[in-house]
């Protein structure tokens, strides 16, 4: 190649090159002005994300205070990366990558808890309040305001309100897509989840000093009932693989000794951790979820008919009805391969004598709904909303089968789904508050049940999960709905 023919190949070869880059610079240009037209388009963001499980953050109301202190300016940015339009599709396509790096066996996602040492207290020391509070601990908790109030949320009375609103089979309702709670930690092993525990001291002692309350308030017009639910870790890890994992990550077997020895006299507690840890090897708890299954809320049903003295029915019994394809919280928080190509299967058991409930949504609306729904067409994170009626701020169930003249009372969060059926065809009246979403006044619902004209007997139940039970935020709530 003489010199004329290289000066015109580097000639043609700086052309091409000038071409290619300002094409490059022109679809950069051309993809950043789709991208900001598409994050302009309001109608089009979501409002929820399916593959996370969650609302996603609302565009803030301006207010003085929040933009003098830049708050305001700081959530609209939240707002705006957190409601992306096709979020779910960007973070699919994230996932998909990160997906060949390579095969993980073991992994530990969101890791973000701190946890304070558990106290060892013995039963009934002091009835008060636990022992070994610190000062800090001690200090009044912040009240979370009622905002609704009883009558506005929830029937006037403790009978059934009027019969069906909207027919279960109408197309136009469906079901929240969100329900459960984010975790503090998840620890993946294979195609299994395992949710990490941190003990909260200051909530822990708001929770004990709400149910001791409760007892004493109604002590002689009402039994009170508790009920701890410890996450699968509790029985599948050790002690040592835990402090390897996270040194923060506590005992639930010690914190649920805690809970039980600090409550007092008129408590009576349902222990449930020796008689799941009896069952740990059958399906009592899913590997892609925090709650535990069907079955594992029957072995507690048990321990809660021998305290009442009552019979239990046998599991052969019921009805039984399957869901395939649950991929519940677990999968939603870490995303693992393992899980997706390994769901769940949720399995129901029908209650013997009533199929029917009533809910009052976040909405304000009334409706009649199956106590174990079909969701087969659900999406495959909802598969556990099929106990009655996944998480709604207040429920109740009116058997016409049972004239016995008792009545339930739980205070709960999700554990409670799958325990409530079994419940069914022992009480004439059951009624149901989520503390996570219901507003009025539960001590003052409940007195207006002991008052009832029928009502003979009235059985109070807090039955939660101690991971939920950690948060202060939900307990000082669940205290403020309790005065």
């Amino acid at each position: 190649m003489d010199k004329k023919e290289k000066e015109e190949f580097m000639k043609q070869k700086r052309a091409a090159y000038k071409k290619a880059r300002t094409f490059g610079l022109f679809l950069f240009i051309v993809v950043m002005a789709f991208c900001c037209i598409l994050g302009l388009m309001i109608p089009v963001r979501p409002k929820e994300s399916v593959l996370e499980k969650r609302e996603l953050a609302k565009f803030p109301q301006i207010t003085v205070s929040g933009v003098l202190d830049g708050s305001y300016f700081s959530d609209i940015s939240t707002w705006y990366s957190d409601s992306y339009p096709l979020r779910d599709v960007w973070m699919s396509g994230s996932n998909a990558m990160k997906k060949l790096y390579g095969i993980k066996t073991k992994q530990i996602v969101s890791n973000k808890g701190t946890a304070d040492e558990i106290p060892v207290v013995t039963k009934n020391e002091n009835e008060e309040t636990p022992e070994a509070v610190t000062e800090e601990s001690e200090q009044e908790s912040v009240q979370t305001e009622v905002t609704t109030a009883l009558a506005e949320s929830t029937p006037a009375k403790a009978t059934a309100p009027a019969q069906i609103v909207l027919p279960t089979d109408d197309p136009s309702y469906s079901l929240p897509a969100i329900t459960g709670q984010t975790l503090n930690g998840v620890y993946v092993e294979g195609d299994t989840g395992y949710g990490m525990y941190f003990f909260n001291q200051q909530a822990a002692t708001t929770y004990i000093d709400m149910v001791n309350r409760t007892a004493d308030t109604f002590a002689g017009t009402a039994n009170v009932y508790t009920m701890l639910v410890p996450n699968s870790e509790a029985f599948y890890l050790t002690d040592e693989e835990r402090a390897q994992l996270e040194p923060d990550w506590r005992n639930e077997k010690a914190a649920t000794d805690y809970y039980v020895a600090s409550f007092n006299s008129n408590v009576k507690n349902i222990d449930i951790y020796d008689v799941l840890a009896a069952h740990t090897d059958e399906y009592i708890y899913f590997r892609t979820d925090h709650h535990w299954t069907g079955l594992g809320a029957y072995y507690a049903y048990n321990a809660w008919a021998q305290e009442k003295g009552v019979d239990a029915h046998a599991l052969e019994e019921y009805e039984q009805v399957t869901f395939p394809g649950f991929t519940g919280s677990y999968y939603t928080e870490t995303q693992a391969a393992a899980m997706e190509a390994n769901p769940d299967t949720v399995i129901a058991y029908k209650p013997l004598t009533c199929d029917r409930m009533t809910f009052t949504d976040t909405d304000g609306n009334t409706l009649n709904w199956p106590i174990i729904n079909d969701v087969s067409g659900y999406r495959s994170t909802q598969k556990y909303s099929c106990f009655a009626a996944g998480d709604q701020p207040f429920s109740y169930i009116e058997n016409p089968n049972v004239a016995n003249g008792q009545a339930c009372i739980l205070v709960k969060e999700s554990y409670a789904d799958a325990f409530v059926p079994y419940l069914t065809d022992h009480y004439q009246f059951i009624y149901w508050f989520d503390y996570r979403e219901y507003n009025g006044n539960i001590t003052e619902y409940i007195r207006t049940v002991t008052q009832t004209e029928g009502i003979n007997t009235v059985d109070i139940m807090f039955l939660n999960g101690l991971d939920p039970i950690s948060s202060i935020e939900s307990m000082n709530r669940l205290n403020s709905l309790m005065q």
